[in-house]
């Protein structure tokens, strides 16, 4: 059992931030039925079905980087086809399931899917290839269930939501950026060409920071321009707490205090609807 909730990233706080990424975009349409669940449902299953693929495609960096062993043995203990094998049956999972709500949650979905795949495996790989890495996961796990949730419970085309999917988008990207900081060692061993790798840490820091910002400007104007500027304060005031944890040296650091913020940002964002 440790096994698969390390291959699936469940431990705190990972497993509370998934669910949020599956169901916060719901939050701002403020309908919340059968359909949307199951929406919901098809997102996270999504999300982390992409885990136990991303430890199958990394084995070889995993056991390079201390503090991601853990997930190269647990690859070892079940096996690699095995785990290869419980990706694929999770992703076919999540797609019935949103193909069950709406052909436009079904496209959603796919996406995740199809991004995840390219993302993790050759010969396209973008996880190595620079900036496509951050950014496609970004798009894969923190636009795309947005949106996805937001078309489920109905949301109508707003700029202003808009503009907050897309700052979230830029704050993904900016957090997943940071957190392969601390796998430049094992990913420079086998030739993976992330940024930190390419231009080094300071700049891969620098740039989370700078993207960090660009997504609060975004995030604010949307949350003003839907709610008023007393909601876009308290919204850019919880995601920019993010920003005092981007140097933070290793993975448990960041797992312990910086995922932490980024999750009790979101759990602001998906109430500010709610509540105003």
């Amino acid at each position: 059992m440790p096994a698969l909730t390390y291959l699936h990233r469940l431990e705190h706080p990972f497993g509370v931030h998934y669910a949020c990424c599956a169901a916060w975009g719901a939050c701002y349409a403020t309908r919340f039925d059968l359909a949307v669940i199951i929406a919901v449902l098809a997102n996270f299953v999504a999300i982390i079905s992409g885990n136990p693929l991303n430890a199958y495609a990394d084995i070889r960096n995993d056991i390079h980087t201390a503090e991601k062993r853990h997930l190269a043995q647990a690859v070892q203990e079940i096996g690699a086809r095995k785990v290869l094998a419980l990706a694929i049956f999770e992703m076919i999972f999540a797609e019935a399931l949103a193909i069950a709500v709406s052909w436009r949650v079904a496209v959603g979905v796919g996406l995740i899917l199809a991004l995840y795949l390219a993302y993790n495996l050759e010969p396209i790989r973008l996880k190595r290839r620079g900036y496509s890495g951050p950014v496609v996961l970004a798009i894969a796990a923190g636009l795309l269930p947005s949106v996805t949730a937001y078309a489920a419970a109905g949301g109508q085309a707003d700029p202003a939501v808009w503009l907050v999917f897309s700052g979230v988008a830029a704050l993904a990207t900016g957090r997943a950026l940071w957190w392969a900081v601390p796998d430049r060692a094992g990913d420079a061993r086998v030739g993976s060409n992330t940024p930190a790798v390419v231009y080094g840490t300071r700049h891969a820091i620098n740039a989370t920071t700078q993207l960090t910002v660009g997504g609060l400007l975004l995030v604010g104007g949307g949350l003003w321009f839907r709610f008023g500027w007393m909601w876009a304060a308290v919204g850019v005031a919880a995601c920019s707490a993010f920003l005092l944890a981007r140097d933070l040296p290793t993975a448990r650091q960041q797992l312990r205090y910086g995922m932490s913020m980024a999750v009790v940002s979101t759990i602001v964002l998906a109430a500010i609807p709610l509540l105003a």
